[in-house]
């Protein structure tokens, strides 16, 4: 990712929340800049030229810092596609980028989410040798667990 990419990245970064039916996508190219090529990058993102200035796919990554084997673990937060680019073998290069960055930085794994409903990309991810972890299902509070959790009373212990 190059910071001459931001423009596209952003357009494929809410094409897949929009495929992912999120809502309130904020995100902005000065955003990115700041986030992604700051003094301490939050994120990294790995990107298929189409030419032309145009991007056609993504894999965007992050790293949580240490885990309890004190080793970082390497996430991926999106791998997405356009449309006409499917089936073409570029989210294959993509994953397969992630693996080699995985290697160089000595990570033993690399994890993220799939939508449950979405049967193509988790066809996709098994292709490539993935599979479901056993052990864990993703849990969330959401904001009006958040709001009513902030608001008790701490009992004294």
């Amino acid at each position: 990712m190059m910071r001459s990419d931001l423009p596209e990245l952003l357009r494929l970064m809410e094409g897949i929340v929009s495929y992912e039916r999120g809502t309130g996508f904020r995100l902005t190219e000065a955003e990115l800049m700041r986030r992604g090529f700051g003094e301490r990058p939050e994120f990294g993102a790995f990107v298929a030229d189409r030419g032309n200035g145009r991007l056609g796919a993504m894999a965007v990554h992050y790293e949580i810092p240490f885990m309890h084997t004190l080793q970082p673990l390497l996430m991926m937060k999106w791998l997405f596609v356009d449309p006409d680019l499917r089936r073409a073998g570029v989210g294959r290069l993509l994953i397969r980028r992630m693996a080699s960055h995985a290697c160089e930085m000595g990570h033993d794994k690399v994890c993220w989410f799939v939508l449950k409903d979405n049967a193509r990309a988790q066809a996709f991810y098994r292709g490539v040798g993935a599979m479901p972890d056993p052990e864990w299902d993703r849990w969330m509070l959401g904001s009006e667990a958040i709001a009513a959790l902030s608001k008790e009373e701490v009992p004294r212990v």
